[in-house]
């Protein structure tokens, strides 16, 4: 581009030094070498940003593809998790509807009550979106609407669940230490005691809390996002 700008610019010096031409004439052909360097410059630019906006719109679409498999995962993580919540609320159900002969019989017969133990921890994938995100290129996603609900699911919703799952965990916890300051009673008397069962039925209230939030929020919004990536990369 700068060798067709010189060439054009030394045709207007040479037409402005030309005693041969009239001056109408140089007139007409320096309009003429303007024209074409303005018409060069111009359509140089229009090209290097049509090459710059293609190249950002592929690397847009390779980041929804790998986004569309996280979600994917994610939602496949989202009912494990819920199935996991699931089974230990319905074993800590049972444990706290264990009446005191239930308990004399269950260990007068040399049995134990057993206590399941699942923590939970992250299982959402964000690198890709992290990624993305710190190069700075989220910007390049055109569809607005797609944008938000993107940033909604992994500054909103991702680390929700991680919350959620965190709070569970603590109170899980906080049976185990329960169980520790109870050592010198016996299981039939820890199950027992009110304060122990108390901390359970909390325990049991945060599950069903988190599986509400991973099947109201979480869930809905990523198999939402997927159709809208389909219907983006279909474009």
């Amino acid at each position: 581009m700068q060798e067709e700008i010189t060439k054009h610019s030394n045709k207007i010096y040479k037409t402005v030094k030309n005693s041969e031409h009239t001056l109408g004439e140089k007139v007409k052909e320096i309009i003429i070498e303007i024209f074409i360097i303005v018409f060069a410059v111009t359509l140089s630019i229009w090209l290097h940003g049509w090459s710059e906006h293609r190249h950002q719109q592929e690397e847009v679409s390779v980041f929804l593809a790998n986004l569309k498999n996280d979600l994917q995962n994610d939602i496949q993580s989202i009912d494990t998790e819920v199935k996991a919540y699931h089974k230990t609320n319905v074993a800590y159900e049972k444990i706290l509807g264990l009446s005191t002969s239930q308990l004399d019989s269950i260990y007068s017969s040399k049995s134990k009550v057993s206590f399941p133990i699942h923590s939970h921890g992250q299982t959402l994938n964000i690198g890709n979106y992290e990624g993305f995100k710190s190069s700075g290129k989220i910007g390049y996603i055109e569809d607005e609407k797609l944008k938000q609900k993107i940033l909604s699911y992994y500054q909103i919703y991702v680390p929700a669940v991680s919350e959620v799952d965190k709070l569970y965990n603590d109170f899980l916890f906080k049976c185990f230490d329960k169980t520790i300051e109870n050592a010198d009673k016996s299981e039939k008397e820890l199950y027992s005691d009110p304060k122990y069962k108390k901390t359970v039925e909390y325990l049991v209230k945060l599950g069903k809390n988190n599986i509400r939030v991973y099947n109201e929020n979480t869930k809905p919004l990523a198999v939402e996002l997927i159709k809208e990536i389909d219907k983006e990369l279909g474009k």
